[in-house]
């Protein structure tokens, strides 16, 4: 799938994958509830086809 962690700030990031990989990976993400046996919730704030859009959009 290509997933890695491009960006994030304790609260948001930012994830790269394959464009063809895309519905599996928010998929996948959506499905982890838990990390290190803290309850997490994953959501997709939105997508795009650049992460210079993604961070003028999401991460300010």
């Amino acid at each position: 799938m290509g997933i890695r962690l491009i960006r994030f700030n304790g609260v948001n990031g930012i994830i790269r994958c394959n464009h063809i990989e895309k519905d599996s990976t928010i998929k996948l993400l959506n499905s982890i509830k838990m990390i290190s046996s803290k309850k997490v919730m994953i959501e997709t704030l939105g997508t795009s086809g650049t992460i210079k859009a993604l961070t003028k959009k999401h991460m300010n």
